[in-house]
């Protein structure tokens, strides 16, 4: 379906592109430079120990959020409900690598020998995610109803919460 925009409408769209591709770029830059500096102070004072990896990964985080909401808003990924699994999805993965290489660092060390505490969050945050993509799966995803008409389970209980509506509001009038 090809939509119809107006000028002021394809100004904002083409504004917004460029706040937040201009937004990635400067969170990519210091990223680097931050980083690049950790690197540096973590050769020079503690070269057997690698601890600027902690930073790098934390800062990956926001990095990566910043260049999803990019591209999904470049690409035009508009409903709420798919960018929100999405953004769910990335975070959930991105702060699971930050986790296990923590605990495999300790590990490392010899503090304890197997997977402890990076296991609860990654289960239960896990379980989390899961339910959060079976709700989009469920609620949100277009599919045919009885009629043979398509649309979402939310589309379709609004128009009969509207049905409802009109019924009542007829009664009265």
């Amino acid at each position: 379906m090809n939509e119809v925009f107006s000028e002021d409408s394809l100004r904002r769209i083409a504004s917004q592109k460029i706040t937040f591709r201009y937004s990635v770029r400067i969170h990519a830059s210091c990223f680097l430079f931050v980083n690049a500096l950790l690197f540096v102070i973590n050769i020079v004072t503690v070269p057997d120990h690698l601890w600027f990896l902690y930073p790098v990964l934390g800062w990956q985080i926001g990095l990566t959020m910043h260049i999803l909401l990019y591209i999904l808003y470049a690409r035009g990924v508009s409903p709420i409900s798919l960018r929100s699994v999405l953004i769910h999805l990335v975070g959930y993965l991105s702060t699971m690598i930050l986790l296990f290489s923590i605990d495999l660092d300790i590990m490392s060390v010899g503090a304890y020998s197997s997977l402890e505490w990076v296991q609860f969050p990654a289960f239960f945050w896990g379980l989390v995610l899961l339910l959060h993509i079976f709700i989009y799966l469920s609620y949100f995803r277009s599919k045919p109803s009885k009629k043979g008409e398509y649309g979402t389970k939310r589309e379709r209980l609004i128009e009969k919460e509207m049905e409802k509506m009109r019924r009542k509001y007829k009664q009265v009038s």
